[in-house]
């Protein structure tokens, strides 16, 4: 599947009094390059739409972390997001933070899609899962 690429940089309220960045900024990087890849892949509908109009919100279900080097203060990063695995009513993402060609952080991350109103597991779309597997 294709990985689609976000970059960010660190900023100061990302690091720590050393000029490291926060082992929590990682699942923010993380989180804006899933809707990133979103957007580029679903485009014309935002999450917020997409909850308004069709009563669909994706929710974290787990995430599993790896930290390997640290990000500095200043630097520029960049978050590869692959979609890997899509079902029914949820989907698995692969995403790594990167320096340049060095690994910063990788995680995997199972997304649930519940219905907005009721709260409970929803289908995802046709037109969703056809633009998840393009």
């Amino acid at each position: 599947m294709t990985t689609f690429e976000y970059k960010s940089r660190v900023y100061f309220s990302d690091t720590d009094a050393e000029g490291i960045a926060y082992h929590a900024r990682y699942l923010d990087w993380a989180e804006h390059g899933r809707t990133e890849m979103l957007r580029a892949i679903y485009p014309g509908k935002t999450q917020m739409q997409l909850a308004e109009e069709e009563h669909l919100i994706m929710v974290v279900r787990s995430i599993n972390i790896e930290y390997k080097a640290p990000a500095y203060l200043e630097e520029e990063i960049t978050v590869l997001t692959t979609m890997e695995d899509v079902q029914h009513f949820s989907f698995t993402m692969k995403q790594s933070i990167m320096r340049g060609d060095m690994l910063l952080c990788s995680l995997l991350i199972k997304i649930a899609v519940i219905d907005s109103l009721t709260k409970r597991p929803k289908k995802i779309p046709d037109d969703i899962l056809k633009a998840f597997e393009a």
